[in-house]
């Protein structure tokens, strides 16, 4: 049978207990770790919550080792985030030892955001790491992107199945969407997360989001039969 754990606090303080030895072995070690982090743009999360900060990166560097500390062997990180500061925190986790596997591509429909001296955002990025290279691997399937052209045609008459491709279409979790909490902050779409949670881990396993926020990781993997925690500095449910 399997677990789910929310834990109230900063991630910073709680990740160190988690990982604290007793006796033969770890409270939790984790197969997988995916969160979506505050992405440094002022977005108040609560009264007691802005995550504009000075020192981001470094902040980052540390909530990142104490995931590292927390993953078994072949464990897998994703980290959703614009593709500007991912791009920072990919040089973060070289440095680090880890193992890249690869940037993921998150887009979605907007109609907002709309800017006089820039195009409009409607992706984010995913960096996939690992600390072995013996990680799991079970691809989402998609169908071909020129289903017309006379080689995949062949090739599906043939019976070959559909590839697996590095960008992803999930629409953003709106205020209409069903799954939408009333919480007032962002909220990840379950197929996203759904998505993530399938390639990177098996059935019974482990998985951590530091930041979960509404939860979408830890409901989501419970759902598909692994082990989670989540952890937050805020308890949403009372900030309705």
């Amino acid at each position: 049978m399997t677990t789910k754990e929310k834990i109230i606090g900063d991630c910073m303080e709680e990740l160190p207990i988690i990982d604290k030895v007793h006796g033969v072995g770890r409270l939790w070690d984790f197969n997988l770790v995916v969160t979506d982090p505050p992405y440094n743009i002022g977005w108040k999360y609560s009264d007691k919550v802005n995550d504009k900060r000075n020192n981001y990166f470094d902040w980052c560097s540390d909530w990142i080792d104490k995931c590292i500390d927390s993953l078994r062997e072949n464990g897998i990180i994703c980290i959703i985030n614009y593709p500007e500061n991912n791009n920072i925190l990919y040089k973060i986790m070289i440095d680090k030892g880890l193992t890249f596997i690869q940037q993921l591509i998150w887009c979605y429909p907007t109609n907002v955001g709309q800017s006089k001296r820039k195009y409009t955002r409607s992706y984010r990025t995913i960096l996939v790491f690992s600390n072995g290279k013996d990680y799991t691997f079970n691809p989402h399937k998609q169908q071909y992107k020129n289903p017309n052209d006379k080689r995949i045609k062949e090739r599906i008459k043939n019976g070959f199945l559909p590839n697996h491709y590095d960008i992803f279409e999930f629409n953003l979790c709106k205020n209409v969407s069903k799954s939408k909490k009333n919480n007032g902050i962002n909220q990840l779409p379950n197929d996203l997360v759904e998505m993530l949670i399938r390639t990177y881990s098996n059935e019974e396993d482990n998985i951590l989001d530091p930041f979960s926020g509404n939860d979408t990781v830890i409901e989501m993997a419970y759902k598909l039969k692994r082990n989670c925690v989540g952890i937050d500095i805020n308890r949403y449910d009372q900030n309705v």
